[in-house]
């Protein structure tokens, strides 16, 4: 009886370990090599309309900016508008992603993401856009293994050197050549602030960057953002103002010195749900009036 119990112990014992060894070959064959990080430069694909781009990224590449050349006020508007609590976390956001959870279930869908910036910079180094489960696990595990590697800012350097402001426009030197024909430590808040505004959808809100004009919900989000660095210490109260004054380029943004905050009521300026928020550029468009008296006209039949 003895000896059936040592073997039992003996074989369990085996199987544990078996197991454990299992998930441990697992995890380091879903983690993406993100030790690469460490020396660069890299091979990044791109996906423009143009077609498939290849090209190397990294320290020593042609197009790196390092972090020191950029204007501080560009990376914290954009790390207070993509991940407010990057210096806080260590890859994951689990407050967002609980938010996150709630959001997609009262919305039904997946209507809401939670990525930090960690996330964002292993996603855009070695993974996909897929929205699935493993390419969602592979980001996690990668952001978790990332944050021990490499330092915040060499973390924030990565990004500001991988993202996509617009069509074939990557990385904060092409951002800042194309949109103000300037250097990226010469951006000012509000171009920082500006270029934040795209980064939810690159693709289709850059273009309307060029024009120039912010519609209702670029002005609630601009001032969001402006507000939210400075609550956190990123620029002063005469800054906080001056960028207000100026924000919509040139012109104060809508609210600007009323007691109310322009970003409460109405539409969301932090959350918007994706395929249905309005663009932050370009004209707001107006509801058709009415004169006193006149009747809301009939909707036309359904066809047969």
């Amino acid at each position: 009886m003895t000896s059936r119990r040592a073997r039992f112990v003996t074989w369990l014992a085996r199987f544990a370990i078996a197991c454990f060894l299992l998930s441990v070959g697992a995890i380091i064959a879903l983690l993406p090599p993100v030790w690469e990080l460490e020396r660069g430069p890299i091979a990044v694909v791109r996906w423009p309309k143009s077609g498939e781009q290849v090209f190397q990224i990294g320290p020593g590449s042609e197009h790196w900016v390092p972090i020191a050349a950029v204007s501080k006020h560009v990376i914290h508007a954009i790390v207070v508008a993509e991940d407010a609590r990057f210096y806080e976390h260590s890859g994951l956001d689990w407050r967002e992603i609980r938010s996150s959870i709630a959001f997609n279930m009262e919305q039904k869908r997946y209507a809401r993401g939670a990525s930090t910036i960690t996330q964002q910079v292993v996603k855009m180094a070695f993974l996909s856009s897929d929205k699935n489960l493993l390419r969602k696990l592979r980001e996690a595990l990668g952001a978790l293994l990332l944050e021990t590697l490499l330092s915040k800012d060499r973390i924030l350097e990565w990004y500001i050197n991988l993202v996509e402001f617009g069509d074939g426009v990557f990385g904060i030197k092409a951002a800042a050549q194309h949109f103000f024909d300037t250097e990226p430590e010469l951006l000012t808040i509000q171009d920082g602030a500006h270029l934040a505004l795209v980064l939810p959808s690159p693709n289709r809100w850059s273009k309307g960057l060029r024009q120039r004009e912010l519609t209702e919900f670029g002005h609630r989000r601009y001032a969001h953002i402006i507000r939210e660095m400075h609550k956190l210490g990123f620029i002063t109260e005469t800054l906080k103002e001056s960028a207000l004054a100026t924000g919509d380029f040139g012109r104060p943004v809508l609210g600007f010195r009323r007691e109310t905050d322009p970003t409460e009521s109405g539409l969301d300026p932090y959350w918007a749900i994706p395929g249905n928020e309005p663009p932050p550029f370009g004209h707001t468009p107006q509801k058709p009036t009415r004169t006193p008296g006149e009747k809301k006209p009939k909707a036309p039949p359904l066809r047969p």
